[in-house]
This record gives C-alpha cells, structure tokens and sequence, in this order.
C-alpha cells in the first residue's frame, strides 16, 4: 500500500474548504487522483458527482459511495488546530471532514490499488450536497447510470464495524394560523403564537408513545426552530411556522406521520418541507426533506461482517441508505473509518490506523462475490 500517497491525498481534501454546493475543487482532486491511479473510467456528472469505474469480468456490481461536503466548522476557537490544516498529531489527522467522510474517500480510492483485478465491476461514486439532502446524489447516479447495483457500501464513519440501518427523518413545517390584533388589545385576536407553544407542549408529551425498532431505537420528533409573522410589537401574529426534526422507524408512512399530528392541530397545517438544490455545476432540482429508515440484517451484511471478522453496528444519524435501502431497496451496509461521535465538532480527527486499515477493509469486500462462491 501507499501509505505516503494515502496520507498526503487524504490531507489535501480535508484542507480544501467543501460545503454543500460548493464542492468543486474537491472533486477535481478525488478525479485527478483516480485517472493518475488508473481507473478504467472517470468523470463527474451533471450534478457534480465524482465516478469512477473498475471494470470486472463477472455480472456482479459493487458501488462504494462517499460524500464530498462537509459542514461548516463552526466556533473556530474551539479547536486546537486549524480545521483545515490537516496536521498529523500523535498518530491522527484532525481537521473538519477527516470522519465525515473524506477520509472514507481516500480509503476507497486508494483501496483501487489492491482491486483491480478483483473481477467484481466496481463503482465509486463520491456525491455532491448529501450533508444538506442526503442520497440526493446517490440517486441522480444510479437513475442516471439505470443500474441496480448487487451491494451498495457507504463510507460513513462504523469504527470499521459494519453499519446495517439507521433511522429515517422528515423534515415537517407547521403552520399554525390565528387571526391579527393590536398587541394592546389581545383579546381581539387569536395569537397563532400561543397555540404554537400549546403544541410544542403536547409533542413534548407524545415523544414516549412514538413506535419504536428492536435495534434502531424509539423514532423521535424534536423541534428546532420557530417562526412567528409578522413578528413586531404591536401586531398579534396571525401566522407561526414550527420546524421540525421527526425520526423515523422502519414501516411508519409519511401520512400516518403527518396524520398523527395533525389530531392535535385546531387550526394548521403540516407538510414535507421542500427546498431547491443547487450544485455547483449550475445544475438545480427542486428537492423535499423525507429520507426513509432502512435496517438490512441480509445474509450479504453477515457474509462480510465475517469476511471483515469485525461486528454490526447502526448509526444515529442519517445517510444516503435512506435512499438506496429505504427508498430503492438495495442491498447496502456501511463501513469507514472514524468514530461517528467525533463527526460535526470541533477537533475532527481520525486515526492513522484506522484509516490505513480501511482500506483492506474496503478491498475485501470489493471481491464479496468470489469470497461467497468460496465459501
């Protein structure tokens, strides 16, 4: 293995800046390094996704999937180092995306050197805007390509376990109406405010009685932001939007979600929130926030934890398995190096080890197909 090249590539994505939309610079890095590494085929999509091809000699598909942005690093003082200078200290590189995920990234392209004659075709498809929409890009490349694919791998942070599920989220805004006053006279009006802060009270009181998963967990619903119109003294609003974080659980629908809240609603209304994506090609679709939960406990995902003799593991966040196993039903587990709880905060690190190790890991299971026939 090259560890030097490993190293060194993995230093220059973390130190270059990647934030949802903004992620082309990166992307020129990951393909010039996979055409100097000898990949059958690169390319970057409309979108602005990264792929490249290994091609194999059997009908089996493999695409190893990561993504390229990261999220902001937020209170700078709060770090030891600069997020983005990518200093190796005591045997781990810090700086913000060396979890989530680019050092997934350089495990999997750098795993191509021990691959290519695995005999398995080989997509690795390194995607745009998945902080802020994940599968987004995912999706555009397998509808796009029109394949569907024997395992999907995602390169999230497992601590080299293997992940098989995490919850799903919907992003759900409520409106709650009410009817304008002077603010000196109150009673002449119906505060849309009050009644917002009365149904934050009965979602507090409902969280307990959420359907629940033997291994995902209870699904949740948190609120996290609130918005009342117009928002000035001396007007009562007549109008508050509350936004909220609603995990989900295998097998719930987007309407009995809604249709659940909705009991408690006197005067509103509940929907999906959507939004318009942009990519830094220029390229824009218009996009709504529901990622479906997926657990996938297969003999596939068994086959591998015992090649990788390693465990199983889910995760808590969610990850473009929303949509390649909610959505699309394809076989996926997740694997990467990296602690999940180190993700998103100040001093993101991850260990040299682990990342050097990743990459035999990412090898093996690109060659799952002849390892089952073995076996």
């Amino acid at each position: 293995m090259d560890e030097r090249g490993l190293i060194s590539f993995c230093r220059a994505l973390i130190q270059t800046k990647s934030p949802s939309g903004e992620e082309e610079e990166v992307a020129k890095i990951i393909e010039d390094e996979m055409r100097k590494l000898g990949f059958d085929q690169v390319e970057i999509d409309e979108v602005g996704n990264v792929i490249g091809l290994i091609k194999g000699n059997s009908d089996f598909t493999i695409v190893f999937d990561g993504h390229m942005d990261t999220v902001g690093p937020g209170n700078l003082d709060s770090w030891e180092v600069d997020p983005f200078s990518a200093e190796v200290i005591d045997g781990w590189l810090f700086g913000r995306g060396a979890v989530d995920m680019k050092g997934s990234i350089a495990a999997m392209v750098y795993s191509a050197l021990k691959v290519k004659e695995a005999g398995n075709n080989l997509y690795f498809v390194f995607v745009v805007h998945e902080e802020d929409q994940e599968g987004f890009g995912i999706k555009h490349f397998l509808e796009r390509k029109g394949i569907r694919p024997d395992l999907v791998v995602l390169g999230e942070a497992t601590g080299l376990k293997i992940a098989i599920g995490h919850r799903g989220r919907a992003e759900l805004l409520l409106k709650v109406y009410g009817s304008a006053a002077h603010s000196s006279m109150p009673d002449l009006g119906e505060n849309a405010l009050l009644e917002a802060c009365k149904l934050l009270l009965k979602i507090e009181e409902i969280q307990d009685r959420l359907p629940s998963h033997p291994v995902l967990g209870r699904a949740s619903i948190a609120p996290v932001s609130i918005k009342c119109y117009p928002g000035e003294i001396p007007v009562i609003p007549d109008r508050c939007e509350i936004l909220l974080d609603r995990r989900t659980v295998p097998n719930e629908s987007r309407e009995e979600i809604i249709g659940n809240l909705m009991k408690f609603v006197r005067k509103g209304e509940i929907s999906v929130r959507k939004k318009v994506i942009k990519c830094y090609t220029g390229y824009k679709q218009e996009v709504e926030g529901y990622f479906p939960a997926w657990y996938m406990n297969g003999p596939l995902a068994r086959k591998v934890t015992k090649l990788l003799q390693t465990d199983i593991m889910v995760w808590k966040f969610s990850t473009d398995g929303a949509y390649t196993a909610g959505e699309a039903g394809l076989p996926t587990i997740g694997y990467g190096p990296g602690d999940q709880e180190l993700a998103h905060r100040p001093n993101e690190r991850i260990s040299l080890k682990s990342l050097l190790k990743s990459v035999n890991g990412y090898a093996k299971i690109a060659t799952i197909d002849l390892e089952i026939q073995k076996n």
